[in-house]
């Protein structure tokens, strides 16, 4: 989506899977210790451009070439050159002491593409890192496990019978102890038609499943509609390659079926392609800048609407529902549609992801650097970086994740759809249950 900075120019389409990879814009994902582990992406675009190198950086690539030559060539000790680079390129971007910007190995870099791309080849299964509370943790050991969040519908993983809450302790025979949730995910990934056995805990018993790994498509877009057919709903899980497209559908189909009360819900989205939120922003705002983009020498360039949006009517009522898993991506169609006008925002404040990443892959199968470098603002030239959007009407949702009904929206127990429903249809704002008192006996639970 980006160029380097101060180039003046418009995002470019959405790239294709199969054209290269090292000239595409894309997000970049980020892991972050935020709830279950999310992965969030920021804007970015592969590749970059030859400027002329002063004496200063051309010394500083001199020394790190002849260090290099130095430990291949001298050292006593056993070095692998591969790691030894790897090593060094870790190092160079750690330094930089920015949680947005990261090294990332040759098959870091693919598998975090393939996500973008919205399909991989694998069993089909969101996995996160939890201790025993349920936060999220790094290195997994007897305190952290890597835990079964979500099995994707029609995926090898459902097939073979794993389960949500399903605990992994081994792939292959091999005990996850000390390892990271990015080494055992690119473990149990693999290329279509390999086998890949999972060992793993499930309520005190241990089990072996084996499963033969497929193409895994993601399905980020649901639609339905709600409060006895007057309320149209979409959710987006992620801004990958063909959200923009499917929303386009999920709308249209929404606005033939008569609906004028449209709920789009990006709780818990960490984001995806800029292309993608562009476009979906573009469906409900007219013209004008979708978001901005200022880079370190003070350049300030406008990403516009496409003009070629199918929901621009204001007589189409929109609220879209946020929290603090909504990130990048979304906080983007948050603050255009929030500036514009044109939606009103419900939830709680969002993540605060306000900066602009560049993706580079490197030569030969050393990886690639993700590097910050702008800052993005929304239509109005405000920066939420670190601070979030702010809705308009600030509701908190306590106990399970909204999604927990296997990502079904429940107006039942979801205070935060309520509000947004009672909007639409002008009525009452419901209010939070009041906490028991200390002195208040529970109800028991049903039995059956």
């Amino acid at each position: 989506m980006t160029a380097p900075p101060g180039t003046p120019v418009q995002p470019p389409p959405s790239p294709d899977p199969e054209e290269g990879r090292g000239q595409v814009a894309l997000t970049a994902v980020v892991l972050l210790a935020l709830g279950a582990g999310a992965v969030f992406w920021a804007g970015m675009s592969l590749g970059g451009s030859t400027v002329g190198r002063d004496a200063q950086e051309q010394e500083a690539i001199e020394a790190f070439s002849q260090a290099y030559r130095n430990i291949a060539d001298d050292f006593i000790g056993s070095a692998v050159p591969e790691e030894v680079l790897e090593g060094a390129l870790d190092g160079m971007v750690d330094a930089l002491d920015d949680p947005y910007s990261n090294y990332m190995s040759a098959a870091e870099f693919d598998a975090a593409l393939d996500d973008a791309y919205g399909e991989f080849e694998g069993v089909g299964a969101e996995m996160d890192t939890t201790d025993a509370e349920g936060e999220s943790c790094e290195v997994i050991d007897d305190e952290c496990q890597l835990r079964v969040m979500r099995v994707l519908p029609d995926a090898p993983a459902e097939a073979a019978g794993l389960l949500a809450g399903d605990v992994v302790v081994s792939v292959d025979g091999e005990l996850l102890e000390g390892t990271t949730i990015g080494d055992s995910v690119t473990n149990i990934r693999g290329p279509r038609g390999t086998d890949v056995t999972l060992g793993i805990e499930r309520e005190g018993d241990e089990l072996d499943i084996d499963i033969t790994r497929d193409t895994v498509a993601f399905e980020d877009v649901h639609s339905t509609t709600l409060a006895e057919g007057q309320v149209g709903y979409i959710s987006i899980d992620s801004f990958s390659g063909n959200a923009s497209s499917d929303f386009e559908d999920a709308l249209e189909a929404q606005l033939d079926a008569g609906i004028d009360r449209l709920i789009v819900d990006v709780r818990d989205d960490p984001g995806g392609f800029v292309d993608a939120t562009v476009e979906i922003s573009s469906q409900f705002i007219e013209d004008g800048a979708v978001f901005w983009e200022e880079y370190a020498d003070g350049s300030l360039i406008s990403v516009d609407v496409t003009g070629e949006g199918i929901a621009t009517d204001p007589e189409l009522d929109v609220v879209l529902l946020v929290n603090g898993g909504s990130a990048s991506a979304s906080e983007i169609l948050g603050g255009a549609l929030q500036d514009s006008g044109r939606a009103q925002l419900v939830g709680e404040t969002t993540f605060g992801k306000g900066s602009v990443q560049e993706w580079n892959e490197l030569p030969g199968e050393t990886g690639g650097i993700r590097l910050s470098v702008a800052r993005w603002l929304t239509r109005d030239k405000n920066s939420i970086d670190g601070v979030g959007l702010t809705p308009d009407h600030v509701v908190e949702l306590e106990g399970e994740r909204f999604w927990a009904n296997d990502r079904e929206p429940d107006p039942s127990t979801d205070l935060q759809l309520q509000t947004a429903i009672a909007l639409l249809l002008d009525e009452p704002l419901p209010t939070p249950a009041p906490s028991p008192s200390p002195s208040a006996e529970a109800s028991p639970e049903p039995s059956a």
